[in-house]
């Protein structure tokens, strides 16, 4: 990966890359720049995570796959992140089911039974897919492939912010998990994978692999999990209560 690192002039934070068998060129500004343009950002630690969000970008696009998936996802009209922020912005109906979904989402995270995370996540399900509809129905965009894909990419990233700046001490991340901020596809990506973390569902080898979204992904590993557990009260019942299912999901 090429780094091109500024010691003046304006902020920049940015993986430009062309396609999956490309080479990366990361565009970084110095930690001073970083913290005078972003408020957020006070210390090189942090700093230094959300450089490796940057760069966690250009290891989802070298998987060709998961790149092409991305390509394709690109509506006609070109939808783009700052059309998500203006959707949340501009129409108080996005906002309110949106609200919703977000509720569901911290309540599927602070769950303890994956039969309770598996019900309610399927309510998440329908109220976003409501949500999207709604944009297509109301607006005339077509954003069903897009949002679970740059959710995704983006979540994914945010995840290796989130969990590189708590190993280097960093408590101050609150706003990497605000739903309710103008980045709410960030924050939701991170959320459904802190949640498999929370189950101890293994996850991560498939992701942009065999998974291209974290939506897919939570649903069929969290159906395997059931099915799992299901076996092994069926065939050992004395097994599961040996291990116990506080353990089995720490």
């Amino acid at each position: 990966m090429e780094m091109n690192y500024y010691e003046e002039g304006p902020f920049r934070m940015h993986l430009a890359q062309a396609g999956a068998n490309t080479e990366a060129r990361m565009e970084c500004s110095s930690p001073e720049i970083t913290m005078q343009a972003v408020p957020s950002v006070k210390t090189y630690e942090e700093w230094y995570a959300m450089l490796m969000h940057e760069c966690f970008h250009g290891f989802q696009y070298k998987h060709k796959d998961f790149w092409d998936k991305m390509m394709a996802s690109t509506p006609e009209d070109f939808i783009t992140s700052d059309s998500l922020k203006a959707l949340k912005q501009n129409y108080e109906w996005y906002r309110d089911m949106l609200s919703k979904e977000n509720a569901l989402l911290k309540k599927a995270y602070e769950a303890l039974d994956i039969n309770e995370v598996r019900h309610i996540l399927a309510e998440f399900y329908h109220i976003r897919n409501e949500r999207l509809k709604a944009v297509k129905d109301r607006l005339g965009l077509d954003i069903t492939e897009f949002y679970p894909i740059i959710e995704t990419m983006e979540g994914s990233a945010r995840y290796t912010e989130y969990r590189l700046a708590h190993e280097q001490g960093i408590t101050d991340t609150d706003w990497m998990t605000n739903l309710d901020s103008n980045s709410y596809y960030y924050a939701s990506g991170l959320y459904l994978m802190l949640i498999m973390d929370k189950l101890g569902i293994p996850y991560k080898d498939e992701l942009f692999q065999k998974y291209y979204t974290l939506t897919e992904l939570i649903q069929d590993k969290t159906r395997q999990e059931v099915k799992m557990l299901m076996e092994i009260r069926i065939s050992n019942p004395a097994e599961l209560y040996r291990k116990g299912i506080m353990e089995y999901l720490r």
